[in-house]
């Protein structure tokens, strides 16, 4: 419940707090550390894409099995979760620049045993669950850090650009990755699959031994207690009614929206009888919807009051879902899929946005750290339970409740005004509400 103070204080847009943001949607492009960052996670990216499509699409071909590509999805992101308070004490303790090599480099791992046992002839899915759960691992302890070195490559007034090139980063990924990786599957297997990915970690690899580390701020934690740090940051978040709300927000996507990357396998197999190249051109409609809207968002979306622009994306999510459900051909649902794209960019950058303005600098990893939580716990549980769901009634009627369920959550979130703390700049609310910075 909010209090009487924190539901007067006057919301500032972020336009308005931040007079000299560039409209420009390529201005942090322009700085070299942001550059090299960017397109090495780009290369990266792309060959990730490989496996995230392989994987389910090995699961599917080992089992025939809906609720089995859904556990894997879980196995794969739930020890996301469960690395999180660890994570974000390791992002705020060490050098960014160097965890994030160590971290990409285990991931580099976990790809290369998902490669041998490929080549083995290792055929269970119970080992590729398994192998999928390390990656989670490996994933999750990378996951806060790279989010806070964008914050430590581009000055306070860039952080929405910055932050939503790095989505269109990842979607640009998602148009090439999925679309390659699909005919790869089709024509060479998954072991090309695996090993491209394996390969593809030595671009971010370079990109971060090339940053000029004279510029970027180094860890300044003194002491290291993560399961502490973590409850005290959680107990934090509830008071912030615009950091609050922005993880409620992200627990309703993850759940009802996220999953349908994984599961649209069933759809590309089961219901419109094909295989993984239309699975793979399905991911990959996602990617050109969010490149659609990226230049938008990225130039445009810091003089919209964030709340508006939520508002509008949560709409086109539910529509998105609905329109891929109710699909009677593949050519309407990769529609359903570009306005998904478009509206998980849109919702992924406000979101991401909010937590780094409103969040002191002192405890920007650390919050991070519980945004994760939020989002590798609620998206694999979705995946799960969507999964089980859809084994048992049709794939067609699950994604529809997800999109109903989904359009009534947003309704309610709008409609009592839940939206609103979006807006307000952290420091200027601090001083607002009587409240003071948090060390």
């Amino acid at each position: 419940m909010v209090s009487t103070t924190e539901s007067s204080a006057e919301p500032t847009s972020p336009g308005a707090s931040n007079p000299d943001t560039p409209s420009s949607p390529w201005a942090s492009l322009r700085d070299r550390n942001y550059r090299l960052f960017w397109v090495g996670g780009f290369v990266s990216n792309v060959g990730r894409w490989f496996q995230t499509v392989a994987v389910p699409a090995v699961i599917w071909q080992l089992t025939e099995s809906a609720a089995w590509v859904g556990f894997t999805g879980f196995a794969r992101m739930a020890p996301m979760a469960l690395v999180s308070p660890i994570a974000g004490a390791l992002a705020d303790r060490f050098e960014r620049r160097r965890l994030l090599a160590v971290t990409q480099s285990l991931q580099a791992l976990a790809t290369g045993l998902l490669l041998i046992a490929w080549i083995s002839g290792v055929r269970s899915p119970t080992v590729y669950a398994g192998l999928s759960a390390l990656a989670g691992v490996f994933g999750g302890l990378n996951l806060p850090g790279w989010k806070a070195f964008t914050n430590d490559l581009v000055p306070r007034e860039r952080l929405l650009n910055a932050i939503t090139l790095n989505s269109m980063q990842f979607n640009a990924a998602r148009t090439v990755g999925p679309a390659l990786a699909g005919v790869t599957l089709a024509a060479l297997g998954p072991g090309w699959a695996f090993g491209i990915n394996f390969i593809s970690f030595g671009a971010v690899l370079a990109a971060l031994w090339l940053i000029d580390v004279s510029s970027v701020p180094t860890g300044g934690a003194s002491s290291f207690t993560p399961m502490r740090d973590f409850v005290e940051t959680t107990r934090w978040v509830r008071t912030q009614p615009g950091i609050r709300q922005a993880m409620l927000t992200l627990c309703a996507v993850g759940l009802l929206g996220l999953p349908i990357q994984v599961l649209a396998v069933v759809f590309a197999e089961d219901v419109f009888r094909g295989s993984e190249r239309e699975y793979g051109l399905m991911l990959t409609m996602i990617g050109l919807g969010a490149i659609s809207a990226g230049p938008l968002v990225a130039g445009r979306g810091s003089v919209i009051d964030r709340s508006r622009l939520l508002s509008w994306s949560l709409s086109l999510y539910a529509l998105g879902l609905a329109t891929f459900a109710l699909a009677p051909n593949l050519i309407v649902a990769f529609g359903g899929m570009l306005i998904l794209g478009a509206a998980h960019l849109t919702t992924g950058s406000v979101l991401n946005t909010v937590v780094q303005v409103q969040v002191p600098g002192d405890r920007l990893a650390k919050v991070l750290s519980v945004h994760m939580l939020v989002l590798t716990l609620s998206s694999p549980v979705g995946q799960l339970v969507l999964g089980q769901i859809m084994s048992r009634l049709s794939p067609r009627l699950t994604i529809a409740f997800a999109a109903a369920a989904l359009a009534t959550a947003a309704t309610g979130f709008i409609a009592f005004g839940r939206l609103k703390p979006l807006d307000w700049d952290g420091e200027q609310r601090h001083h607002q509400t009587g409240l003071s910075s948090p060390g």
